[in-house]
């Protein structure tokens, strides 16, 4: 099985690369972690989507500097106040190496309370580089992350529009109480002339409540794609054979070739 260090090491020119080693043994961690860009670099990883024990990850998202940050927690195994308090105390930079770092990291006390901090952040990047391109937040709702705690965090990432599908295999934790929240969101931002999340659709037809099948069926006319083709993927999780005539009557109006097969896999769902 690759580890990190394997994905990392190969990429780098032989004085980061020694330096790095160097870190990973010697040297006081709130010294080291500001130099990690300027020392290993902020190329992009460029590795693809991986699986390390039980973390996947896509490391296109990451810098080299991010993954070299993560292999020195990995080695060094500071304790959940240090790592608290190298975000507390880090500037923009060292916040997102901390927080990307937790993706292939154990669940412990550390990334719970960085996904809290998540929710009150009013940095994007630093969201993003929490929550995104890996499946910690599905790993920490099963160990610890509360569903309220996820709910709230779901709902941030509707109101800021970050794309629910680069949260990996969140959707399993979906519920009513977030669909409940979600639709309640999309009626307001309705009323008031503003863009809904899409994502709304794909998480309510995982966990359907009241007013789901029709806040679905008319995603199914939207005028925007990536909105039919949520309605469409929604759809085909909740399965209802007795939806299949509106998919049918749909298919054939259906202008966009991905939409089109996702309708099909809705259509075959609800057989």
């Amino acid at each position: 099985m690759s580890t990190l260090r394997d994905l990392l090491e190969p990429r780098l020119p032989a004085p980061a690369r020694d330096w790095l080693q160097s870190a990973c043994h010697t040297g006081e961690i709130t010294v080291l972690l500001p130099q990690f860009p300027r020392r290993v670099g902020r190329a992009p990883l460029v590795v693809e989507r991986t699986t390390i024990g039980d973390c996947d990850v896509d490391f296109s998202a990451w810098r080299a500097c991010d993954a070299a940050a993560a292999i020195l927690f990995e080695a060094r195994s500071p304790d959940t106040d240090s790592l608290l308090d190298l975000f507390a105390h880090g500037d923009y930079e060292e916040k997102v190496m901390v927080m990307r770092s937790r993706a292939v990291a154990p669940i412990d006390g550390a990334a719970l309370a960085l996904l809290g901090e998540a929710q009150r952040t009013n940095t994007q990047d630093h969201m993003e580089a929490l929550t995104l391109d890996s499946n910690l937040v599905a790993r920490a709702a099963d160990d610890g992350f509360s569903q309220d705690d996820f709910n709230r965090l779901v709902l941030k990432a509707a109101f800021i529009g970050l794309p629910f599908e680069r949260m990996f295999d969140a959707i399993r934790h979906a519920n009513t109480e977030l669909s409940r929240m979600l639709q309640d969101l999309a009626t307001e931002r309705e009323a008031a002339g503003r863009i809904v999340w899409h994502d709304t659709c794909r998480i309510i037809g995982a966990a359907p409540t009241a007013g789901t099948v029709g806040r679905l069926l008319g995603a199914l006319e939207h005028g925007d794609d990536h909105h039919r083709l949520a309605a469409a993927d929604g759809l085909a999780a909740l399965g209802r054979p007795d939806l299949r005539t509106y998919l049918e009557e749909r298919l054939p109006r259906e202008p966009h070739p991905r939409v089109r097969a996702a309708i099909e896999r809705a259509i075959q769902a609800d057989s």
